[in-house]
Parts: C-alpha cells; sequence; structure tokens
C-alpha cells in the first residue's frame, strides 16, 4: 500500500540505521534482528523469522505474531487511519482485516494561512483546530530553520523517519529524548502481505521513509555480478524467486515502472534485496 499515514525509525539520516547507508526501515518495522557487523557500520544480515520462518495461518505485526482472529490494540494501529484490525485466514497467506478511519478533516477545506491543526502523539486525526488570535497565542517551536505552533507535527528535513509534535518547552537539541518524537513504524504488515510474503522486496523512494511499494520477481529478472567474492555462508545471500545473489550483485531490470522512473535493484544486506527509484 502506498498511501500509508506515518506519523514517527531511525537516529541517523533518512533510511539508515546507526551510520549505515542502506534503507533497513523495513526490517526495522518486522522487528528483525541484526547479526554481525560490518566496517561501514551495517549489520551483516538480518534474522527475520516472519519471512524465514513464515506461517501463512498467522499474521505477523511489529515483531508479533498473531493467531487467526487475534486482535491488535487499537493503540499500535491507530497511526494508520484503521481500527479493529484483526488476523483471518485467507489464501493464500491470512491477512488482518481493518477498519477504517475517516478524520473529519478530510472532508473541508482548511484556512492554512489562519489556523493551525492540532495533533496528540501518534494519532490519525488532529485533536483539534485553532485559529485567528487564540492560534497566535500558542507556543512556537523551531527546527531546522522552520516555525511551528504549539500542536503541529514537525518534520526532520534529513530524516524522514522521525516526527515531533510541537510543545511549549521543546528543545531543538534533545529530540532524540523528546517524548513528543517518534521513529516510524511502517504498515506494510497491515496492508500489503501478499507482496511482503508473496517473494517481494521493498521499493523505497528518495525522502520517503517507508517502503513506497514491493516488487515482486519477473521472468525476465536477471543477476548482475558485483565485484565481491561470492558468499560461503547462505544466510549471507539474498533470494529473490528463482535467482541468488551475493552482496554486492544487482539485478538486470529489463522494463521501467509505468511512472518513467528508473529503479535499481541490489542485494546489500540479506536476506532481502531492496531497490531505489531514482
Amino acid at each position: 500500500m502506498r498511501l500509508e499515514i506515518i506519523f514517527t525509525v531511525t537516529l541517523c539520516s533518512v533510511l539508515t540505521v546507526f551510520g549505515c547507508d542502506v534503507p533497513l526501515v523495513h526490517y526495522k518495522t518486522m522487528q528483525c534482528t541484526p547479526v554481525g557487523s560490518r566496517p561501514d557500520g551495517c549489520p551483516e544480515r538480518y534474522e527475520c523469522p516472519s519471512i524465514t520462518a513464515h506461517d501463512n495461518n498467522k499474521c505477523y505485526f511489529n515483531g508479533k505474531t498473531y493467531e487467526i482472529s487475534e486482535s491488535v490494540p487499537n493503540e499500535q494501529i491507530a497511526k494508520f487511519c484503521s481500527v479493529a484490525c484483526y488476523c483471518r485466514a485467507a489464501n493464500p497467506v491470512a491477512k488482518f482485516r481493518c477498519g477504517h478511519v475517516d478524520c473529519p478533516e478530510f472532508f473541508h477545506r482548511f484556512d492554512y494561512d489562519n489556523c493551525v491543526r492540532q495533533y496528540k502523539g501518534q494519532s490519525c486525526c488532529s485533536s483539534g483546530t485553532v485559529c485567528g488570535q487564540e492560534r497566535d497565542k500558542l507556543a512556537t517551536c523551531e527546527l531546522e530553520n522552520e516555525i511551528y505552533r504549539e500542536g503541529q507535527r514537525m518534520r526532520f528535513k534529513d530524516n524522514k523517519c522521525r516526527t515531533c509534535i510541537c510543545t511549549a518547552g521543546f528543545n531543538r537539541n534533545a529530540t532524540d529524548t523528546d517524548p513528543n518524537c517518534f521513529d516510524t513504524i511502517c504498515g506494510f504488515e497491515l496492508f500489503g502481505e501478499k507482496h511482503l510474503y508473496g517473494g517481494g522486496i521493498p521499493v523505497y523512494k528518495e525522502d520517503v521513509c517507508c517502503p513506497w511499494e514491493w516488487r515482486t520477481p519477473k521472468e525476465t529478472d536477471s543477476v548482475v555480478k558485483g565485484a565481491g567474492k561470492p558468499a560461503t555462508d547462505s544466510k549471507l545471500q539474498c533470494k529473490y524467486g528463482k535467482l541468488t545473489l551475493d552482496v554486492g550483485d544487482s539485478l538486470n531490470i529489463q522494463q521501467r515502472e509505468a511512472d518513467g522512473q528508473k529503479m535499481s535493484c541490489s542485494c546489500q544486506i540479506p536476506p532481502l534485496m531492496h531497490c531505489m527509484l531514482n
């Protein structure tokens, strides 16, 4: 699902973890376990039981396994404008069924010049609107040369995976510990199970935290060998359809996406490859 409500996973720059210049948000969202370390700051690989030991009769979300008919706590899914999600049997894999929340603000024009919407925590809908002179009385926050008013969501220019809510006394130098700042949890486990567990790999778009979409194997795909040495451990390889790739290998894509954007896919940190849209 491309359009996900994302309010709050990295502590470094966008799409990276601990200085690792590889998009790893999908691993963090699934609560995969990093294994080993490389000189560039990246793990050697991840352990992802929800993928490598997947049970088609169970659902998976944020590191937890759900049995058929088991529900996800509403507070964990509110950020996705969803409610009452539960695991149900389906073919080929079990999937979550959720109710969708339509916020009142979705249906009204908004006076951006005179009003601000206010939010609390990782909610989907705004908690209220303040306009005119009352808006001018609100506390302000400064983040990366942008001014916000109390209750507004604040976005980081160099870290799209973290969001803060402007509050009185906000300290722009302490956003790592501010309780009103949140790391992103992506929603693809709730909405994209067919692609995720059907052999798909995450496709990232520049300046977007979560995977933009998932690419499934195509018959025309082939491997372009990299300069690295072949792996002696199969856990240090990426499996993609019928293909096996070593770290540094890339995918020879014989077609472009419908929107004309160029896609590059490679094996960087097993077990999954990833793609970038340029």
